[in-house]
């Protein structure tokens, strides 16, 4: 069955752009097979219409007159038809190479694929970082979705590397798309169907081939339905990218969105040349049936939690640890929620400087020093590890995740606490 790439193809080979000038008879003949194009192939009348009537008016006042590179012309011509159809997946792409291998017919996606696959082996096909947090969250950065023809063990081994997590953090935040086979092979692992779930079918407009895609009931691994699920957006976050996420969050209560509005870019592509520089890449399938009834297309996916990108993986971070805290009974794992916790929430922020001054001291093999403002734990002739207040008597020690340091002041008495994560306490008497 035919692979649909959701993702924007800029190039399938290396193009050598050289300084040429186009003539008005080459931009005129362009524009008109664009909207020939978009006339035919277009799955939306209603927005193909306004793109149409934009360029039309565009063109009769001459706006394109001035404009004579070809990479200026395929630039300003992808700007106005996105900005008309508000579809960020509309683009003139000047790419001679391309052009060629499309009117000779002997482009096939498979290729695509091909090529794809030699550099994005060194990304680990868009596994690019899997982690275990404090307080048992995982945490994968997934930065494409990459065909299961090569990928599809990678996620595989992914997703039995979380298996035992009690919340999943998903980062898209720079995932602009991919291939749907992965995006429904991902879901696999976090819907809990039990048949196999149709999320679409789809038929092409241009030889009226049909698409479906369906969600397996089985995936070699442990299914993660019951767990907090969070995933990291931005406005860089498309295409495929999006279409896991609206499913996810349709057909999975858990799910919660952090970041900010994705990019907005729904519709399938196909590309076609217009001539032998020039080839448009064009949403080129219309939904028959979408058991999900949401649409980003032009839009984006709000999140449930909006806040800065940059933001976005401390603030889904806390707010896992923050229900797991609340959900909770056992006192084990409450203690560990919140010693994950109050390591997140750690800054100078939270301290009166004037106040934890007076820690400073000999207490015993350990010294504590104050400078720029800041504590300092040294034990021994060891590195000095710098204390991060938790609150005005309780410290995170940077870089050491087993223990904490809590001072206890009494009268004249100043008493140092080492909390470790196990269990032990140590205490050491301030002496000098």
């Amino acid at each position: 069955m035919k692979k649909k790439i959701f993702f924007l193809l800029l190039a399938f080979l290396s193009v050598q752009i050289k300084a040429q000038t186009l003539t008005a008879a080459e931009k005129t003949n362009i524009l008109s097979d664009v909207i020939q194009k978009l006339e035919i192939i277009y799955p939306i009348p209603v927005i193909s219409e306004k793109i149409i009537i934009g360029l039309k008016t565009q063109i009769s006042n001459g706006y394109y007159d001035g404009i004579n590179s070809p990479v200026d012309f395929a630039t300003q011509v992808t700007n106005n038809l996105e900005h008309f159809g508000n579809d960020k997946h509309l683009d003139l792409i000047y790419n001679p190479d391309l052009a060629k291998v499309l009117i000779e017919d002997s482009f096939v996606s498979s290729d695509y694929t091909k090529e794809e696959a030699k550099t994005e082996i060194w990304n680990n096909y868009g596994f690019k970082e899997l982690k275990i947090l404090e307080g048992n969250v995982g945490y994968l950065n997934l930065s494409v979705f990459f065909s299961t023809d090569y990928a599809g063990k990678i996620a595989d081994i992914s997703m039995a590397y979380f298996s035992n997590c009690n919340a999943l953090m998903i980062d898209l935040r720079q995932n602009g798309g991919g291939w749907g086979d992965m995006v429904v092979y991902l879901l696999g692992y976090l819907i809990d169907n039990k048949e196999p779930l149709l999320l679409n079918i789809t038929e092409s407009t241009l030889d009226s081939s049909i698409y479906s895609e369906i969600v397996p009931t089985y995936v070699p691994g442990k299914k993660l339905t019951n767990i907090p699920i969070y995933i990291l957006t931005s406005p860089a976050t498309a295409s495929a990218a999006e279409a896991f996420i609206s499913h996810l969050k349709y057909f999975n209560t858990n799910v919660t969105i952090v970041g900010k509005k994705t990019k907005g870019a729904e519709n399938p592509v196909e590309h076609i040349a217009i001539d032998e520089k020039f080839v448009l890449q064009i949403p080129a399938w219309k939904k028959i049936y979408a058991k999900n009834p949401i649409v980003w297309e032009g839009v984006g996916i709000n999140p449930d939690i909006e806040v800065d990108p940059g933001e976005a993986m401390v603030t889904a971070y806390k707010n896992a640890l923050q229900k797991l805290l609340k959900t909770s009974n056992e006192q084990t794992a409450i203690d560990i929620y919140q010693w994950a916790l109050d390591g997140l929430i750690a800054s100078y922020d939270n301290a009166d400087i004037s106040s934890i001054k007076k820690y400073a001291g000999s207490y015993g093999k350990v010294q504590i020093k104050f400078r720029d403002d800041e504590l300092y734990y040294q034990f021994e002739d060891r590195p000095t590890i710098l204390l991060i207040p938790i609150s005005d008597d309780y410290f995170l020690a940077e870089g050491v995740d087993y223990f904490r340091i809590k001072f206890i002041t009494n009268g004249d008495m100043i008493t140092m606490k080492q909390i470790f994560t196990y269990g032990n306490e140590r205490e050491y008497f301030k002496t000098k």
